[in-house]
């Protein structure tokens, strides 16, 4: 099942509220640990998506982990609404709306770059520099290899796709070669 139309309505929620009260990076990186912690445990989402629990063993549970996580009394009340509207499987999606709003507000675009090999500091601060002057936005780089690119980069920026790796130009050669 798709939960996105509800996650993005839950996000969004989330988000106000993180701004309004001024808590906004911790409630984000909470709301992520707890889908975290949710995807990581088959037996956690067993029990809290039980029909057959009674509500009040399912909050009184879900109490339990929040305080075990130490997370502040907003999100703790934002996951038992979840679980009270059976919605705690969108989590995962909401924890996903949720940064992406967190990274439009913050004015941050997430690259991922893939090499075939290692890349050093000095080279992904580079790009990184490079980016946020192409694209007039902070830059946060998640590093990825594959050494089936051969040589050169692939770099990702939302659906935008820079692809200078070796692999994409023997590809684009050989396909020219064959045309004429």
């Amino acid at each position: 099942m798709s939960y996105e139309a509800v996650a993005r309505r839950y996000g969004r929620a989330i988000f106000e509220i993180g701004k309004e009260t001024g808590t906004l990076s911790a409630l984000a990186r909470e709301i992520q640990d707890a889908s975290a912690m949710y995807n990581a445990s088959e037996e956690l989402r067993a029990v809290l998506d039980n029909p057959l629990l009674p509500e009040t063993t399912r909050e009184e549970l879900l109490r339990e982990v929040g305080a075990r996580a130490a997370f502040s009394e907003l999100t703790q009340n934002t996951l038992r609404l979840l679980a009270r509207r059976r919605r705690l499987a969108a989590l995962p999606e909401i924890a996903r709306q949720l940064a992406i709003l967190v990274d439009q507000d913050q004015n941050l675009a997430r690259a991922v770059v893939t090499s075939a090999g290692p890349l050093s500091d000095g080279y992904l601060d580079r790009l990184r520099a490079e980016l946020e002057r192409a694209t007039g936005r902070k830059i946060s780089i998640t590093h990825k290899q594959d050494p089936s690119l051969i040589a050169g980069v692939v770099t990702q920026i939302g659906d935008q796709v820079i692809d200078g790796s070796l692999r994409t130009r023997l590809s684009s050669f050989r396909d020219n070669l064959l045309r004429t």
